[in-house]
C-alpha cells in the first residue's frame, strides 16, 4: 500500500486493526482476466466465488462488471438475491445445499448436483411439478494426479454417475445441459490441462446433444500478488495468458465445428485469483518483549483476520514507524491478540521495529472476513479506497451486540 493511502486510512479509520480494499486495482485485475480469457474463447464468463470473500461492496462490484455469483449455501444465496442477481445469473453449488434449491431451479438457475441423493431430490421435485421443464448440471469429481481424493461431485465412470444419469434421463421433464468441476491444491498449467480433457470427454459421453450449454471449470488459479509473496512458490506461477492458453484454447479447438452461438458458456469460478491481492490488513504494535531469547512483538490484530495464507507463506508487510523508540531485530515473531500460542501473524521478522509502530500486510482478501470466527474480539472495519484517494466505510466495526443479540441472556 502507498504511504499516502496509508495516511489517508489511518485518519479515516482513526483507530487499528482495520481491512483496506483497493477498489481500482481489483477493478483492473478483473478486466485484465475477462480481456485475456475471451480473446482466446470470447463465450468465457467468471462466476465469483462467493465463499471466498463475500462482502457485498465487492460482490456488487462483480455484478456491475457482467460477472455471475457462485454460491454454496442458502445464506450467500440469499445475498445474491439480494443484490438483484436473478437466478439465471446465480450458480449453485456444494454438496449439502439448502432448502432454495428448489426454488432456484425453478426460477431457471444454474445448478451442479453433488451426489445421488441431491439427484433424487432434484427428480422427486420434478415429477411433482411435470408441467414445467428443468434443467441441470452434475459435478464430477477430478483425478489430476494430486496427493489426495477429493470428497466432491462423481467420479468419471462410476456406478453412481451412471445412476444420477439414468435418473435424470428417466424424468422427462429434467435435462442434462451442464457439467461442472472444481478441485483445490492443484494450481498449475499441467493440473488444468488434465482437468479440461476430463471434463470434454465427459461431456461428450454423458451430454445426450454432445454440446452442452455450459462447462463449468471451477476456481484455483494463481491470481497477480507482489513479487515477495510470488517468489515463495517458486517460477512455475502461470500468467493469465498461460492459463487461457491452457485452459481454454483445447476446449475451442473442441468445438471449432460448433456454430458459435451454440458453443458452451466456459465459467470458471474465481475467488483467490480476482480479490486476494486487493484486500490489505493493517495494525499495530502494543508492545514488545524477550522470553528465553525469543524476540515477540504483539499487535491488535490476530492471524485470524488475515487467513490461513499467513500460517503457510510470509505475507509481504511494510511498516510505518510511529514510535518513539525502536530496535533492531535479526528475528522477531509477530503475534496477535488472542490467547492461543499458535497466534503467530508473521514468523522470524528482520528489521526496526518499536511499539506504536503500524504494520500493513498485503494480498489477504482471500478466506480473511469470511473464516474469522467471533473469537475473544468483534471483527475490524474495512474500508475502500479508489486511485483519487476517495474513501467509504463498507464494513463497520463489530459490536457486543452484534456478537451476542443471538444469545439468551
Amino acid at each position: 500500500m502507498k504511504k499516502n493511502t496509508l495516511m489517508v486510512a489511518l485518519k479515516f479509520a482513526k483507530k487499528t486493526p482495520f481491512y483496506v480494499f483497493d477498489e481500482q486495482g481489483f477493478l483492473d485485475n478483473y478486466q485484465d482476466l475477462i480481456s485475456t480469457f475471451r480473446s482466446v474463447y470470447p463465450k468465457y464468463q467468471v462466476s465469483y466465488s462467493y465463499k471466498t470473500n463475500y462482502t457485498p461492496y465487492i460482490c456488487e462490484l462483480v455484478k456491475q462488471l457482467g460477472g455471475y455469483a457462485e454460491v454454496v449455501s442458502d445464506m450467500e444465496y440469499e445475498l445474491a438475491v439480494r443484490l438483484g442477481y436473478s437466478a439465471k445469473q446465480i450458480v449453485y453449488n456444494g454438496p449439502a445445499k439448502g432448502e432454495r434449491l428448489e426454488e432456484h431451479i425453478e426460477n431457471s438457475g444454474i445448478l451442479n448436483i453433488d451426489n445421488l441423493n441431491e439427484a433424487k431430490r432434484v427428480c422427486r421435485y420434478a415429477s411433482l411439478h411435470c408441467k414445467n421443464k428443468y434443467k441441470v448440471g452434475l459435478r464430477i469429481n477430478l483425478d489430476v494426479g494430486s496427493d489426495f481424493i477429493s470428497r466432491f461431485g462423481f467420479a468419471p465412470e462410476s456406478h453412481d454417475l451412471d445412476i444420477a444419469v439414468g435418473l435424470l434421463e428417466k424424468q422427462d421433464n429434467i435435462s442434462l445441459i451442464g457439467l461442472h468441476c472444481h478441485i483445490s491444491r492443484a494450481r498449475g498449467l499441467d493440473a488444468w490441462s488434465r482437468r479440461v480433457a476430463i471434463m470434454l470427454d465427459a461431456a461428450d459421453r454423458y451430454i445426450i446433444t454432445g454440446v452442452p450449454e455450459y462447462i463449468s471449470l471451477g476456481s484455483g488459479m494463481y491470481g497477480k500478488m507482489p513479487e515477495s509473496l510470488e517468489a515463495q512458490f517458486g517460477s512455475n506461477v502461470p500468467s493469465y495468458v498461460d492459463y487461457a492458453k491452457a485452459v481454454l484454447q483445447p476446449i475451442a479447438e473442441h468445438y471449432k465445428h460448433t456454430p458459435i452461438n451454440e458453443q458452451p458458456i466456459v465459467f470458471t469460478e474465481p475467488g483467490t485469483t480476482i480479490v486476494a491481492r486487493y484486500l490489505c490488513f493493517v495494525t499495530k504494535v502494543l508492545n514488545i518483549k524477550s522470553i528465553r531469547e525469543r524476540n515477540m512483538a504483539t499487535v491488535d490484530g490476530s492471524y485470524l483476520n488475515i487467513g490461513e495464507i499467513c500460517t503457510l507463506k510470509k505475507l509481504p508487510i511494510s511498516i510505518l514507524h510511529q514510535g518513539a523508540e525502536r530496535e533492531r531485530f535479526d528475528s522477531i515473531d509477530i503475534m496477535g491478540s488472542t490467547c492461543l500460542e499458535q497466534d503467530l501473524v508473521y514468523g522470524d521478522y528482520n528489521g526496526d521495529l518499536g511499539e506504536g509502530d503500524i504494520l500493513v500486510f498485503e494480498n489477504v482478501g482471500s478466506y480473511s472476513i469470511v473464516s474469522k470466527p467471533q473469537f475473544i474480539k468483534p471483527n475490524c472495519p474495512m474500508i475502500a479506497v479508489d486511485n483519487e484517494l476517495n474513501i467509504k466505510e463498507i464494513m463497520r466495526e463489530e459490536t457486543f451486540n452484534d456478537v451476542f443479540s443471538k444469545f439468551v441472556f
